[in-house]
């Protein structure tokens, strides 16, 4: 995956985080290569996707969309499909799975911070 900084803090009390108020909520998110996706495991943990595919990463053609059903994230290009929860690979062309960004997250006060 290309590096790119990532270093992004958000409140997700505000609005427009409104559907990582509840596990297995999710929003998409400016950063990274393609944008990052955001998925809300637990009550105190949120995780972060890069949006790009991982099959030939160079020249990626598309980028991860999150299904209707909110339990696969797929490529738009490659037919590549890759489990919502922690981001493995679940059928290819892809062999790798998604890249993830570490998070810090309290659950307190809503603050998170994605970094790489």
């Amino acid at each position: 995956m290309p590096y790119v900084p990532v270093d992004i803090y958000i409140n997700v009390s505000l609005p427009a985080y409104s559907n990582l108020s509840g596990i297995g909520g999710w929003v998409y998110v400016t950063g990274g290569n393609d944008g990052i996706i955001l998925y809300r495991q637990t009550y105190e943990t949120i995780v972060a996707f890069e949006r790009r595919c991982t099959y030939n990463v160079q020249e990626s053609c598309g980028f991860g969309v999150v299904d209707s059903t909110w339990s696969t994230i797929d490529c738009d290009c490659d037919g590549t499909k890759f489990h919502i929860f922690d981001g493995s690979l679940l059928e290819g062309p892809a062999t790798t799975n998604l890249y993830q960004y570490r998070v810090s997250f309290n659950p307190d006060n809503n603050q998170l911070h994605v970094y790489n």
